[in-house]
């Protein structure tokens, strides 16, 4: 082998070597992504993909909560996303299904909203960029009980989809957005702000649990505490 076939196979070697690594850290980085949330739960249990991309499930009182980070990369003319999905899994009686997804570009992989097919007109409490569907006529009456919440909820920009249906509730919010150089270049999803902090997870909880009340009659005062 010549001096310099033998440089290049050293150089491919080194460029190899140099990729594995960072592939390797860039997976330990997504793994601990939840690992500070899942103090909010008891009992917990956290699980990986093969992306690496943890998933926390635990129980918060009565309820059970499901918490995942899933990579968007079928998005169009934008960065790639990170979104973070909490959902409380809760029997709703009564509740067929309801969702709202804000900035649709028929890609949403990971959306509720694209499963129903009643189309409900959007009142302007919402904002402009939004559809909203149901699972059916009845399903879209609690629109009525829930566009107040929601378009407090909608307020932040991060918010993805809020969905409500007879297995619980669900808020996507965006944890981070794809480093640009790799995308473009490499077409890799690098995300390297990235982090969720027990404090943001519990305040999607609570907007979760604002929404939950919005479901619930109103008491009156003749009624028992």
């Amino acid at each position: 082998m010549s001096f310099a076939a033998m440089m290049l196979s050293l150089a491919a070697m080194s460029l190899v070597g140099l990729a594995i690594w960072d592939h390797r850290r860039r997976l330990a980085s997504r793994r601990v992504l939840l690992n500070d949330c899942a103090g909010l739960f008891e009992p917990h249990a956290l699980r990986h993909g093969g992306d690496g991309f943890p998933r926390l499930t635990g129980r918060r009182g009565a309820r059970n909560i499901d918490v995942r980070l899933i990579s968007d990369t079928m998005t169009i003319r934008r960065l790639p996303q990170l979104w973070l999905q909490v959902t409380v899994l809760e029997r709703l009686a009564g509740v067929g299904g309801l969702a709202v997804l804000v900035r649709p570009s028929g890609y949403e992989f990971y959306s509720l909203t694209e499963t129903f097919h009643h189309v409900v007109d959007a009142p302007s409490i919402l904002p402009r960029e939004v559809i909203v569907r149901a699972k059916d006529a009845k399903s879209a009456s609690l629109l009525g009980k829930l566009a107040s919440p929601m378009a407090a909820i909608l307020a932040d920009p991060r918010v993805k989809e809020i969905a409500v249906t007879g297995e619980g509730l669900r808020i996507i919010i965006q944890a981070a957005e794809g480093r640009r150089g790799d995308y473009l270049l490499l077409r890799q999803a690098v995300f390297d702000d990235a982090s969720v902090s027990p404090a943001e997870l519990d305040s999607v909880l609570a907007s979760i649990e604002q929404l939950r009340a919005s479901l619930s009659p109103a008491r009156t005062e003749a009624e028992p505490a």
